[in-house]
């Protein structure tokens, strides 16, 4: 099984600290076990270009008022989308909430927060996100996990229970190469699989949504591209 298959639970959650203080990352290691942790200094949020949108949550720590600095950074680039919900410490609330939609602020804590109430946010953070999660994707679709149903806008598109098994795999997997052998286990689960029937699910697929909604990678497998 490739190492890319998600399971859907908080052990696999993953979350972004930006700080100039690295006093505070091995605290939240262990505090958060469950929970990938990085820390990143915050004065070279161009180096985040390429990983950024693999965050579940992001805890920014703003008390040097670098929160500007990083919008202006990513409004730059294409490459990342302003859904990643963002944990606020601040010295104090700007009175621009502006700022605080435009980068999908989830709530902000004051800069002398304890570090035992910061934890619980973090977790209930993720607990809602994974209750609530959907996953955009090109054209106005996007998957809602819990559901299992595609979207296109507020429209439902109607899939097969196949289809919904296999477009929840990739969703799970965004961006990422998933395997013949990773969709034979987890979709078809015991029934016999042949490429042929795979690809004709995946037709199917594209039929009710469009050419490029499925990729497929040098007869590798499949990706799903999120925006």
């Amino acid at each position: 099984m490739n190492e890319i298959f998600i399971k859907e639970n908080l052990s696999t959650k993953s979350l972004l600290f930006i700080s100039d203080d690295s006093s505070f990352v091995e605290d939240i290691k262990k505090s958060l076990d469950n929970i990938s942790v990085t820390f990143f200094e915050n004065n070279k949020f161009y180096l985040l270009n390429s990983i950024i949108n693999s965050f579940d949550v992001i805890v920014f720590d703003n008390r040097n008022n670098n929160l500007k600095k990083f919008l202006e950074v990513y409004q730059l680039t294409k490459s990342y989308r302003f859904d990643t919900p963002i944990i606020l410490i601040e010295n104090e609330i700007d009175e621009n909430i502006s700022l605080y939609k435009t980068l999908n602020i989830y709530t902000v804590l004051e800069k002398d927060v304890k570090k035992e109430f910061l934890f619980k946010i973090i977790i209930i953070c993720l607990n809602f996100l994974n209750s609530n999660k959907k996953i955009q994707f090109e054209n106005g679709y996007h998957f809602d996990i819990n559901s299992e149903e595609l979207f296109h806008g507020k429209k439902i598109v109607k899939l097969t229970k196949m289809e919904k098994k296999l477009i929840k795999l990739l969703s799970l997997n965004p961006n990422s190469l998933v395997s013949y052998e990773d969709i034979a286990s987890e979709v078809w689960k015991g029934k016999v699989f042949s490429i042929y029937s795979l690809r004709n699910v995946i037709n199917h697929i594209r039929e009710k949504t469009d050419e490029t909604f499925i990729r497929n990678f040098s007869n590798r497998g499949y990706i799903l591209n999120t925006i």
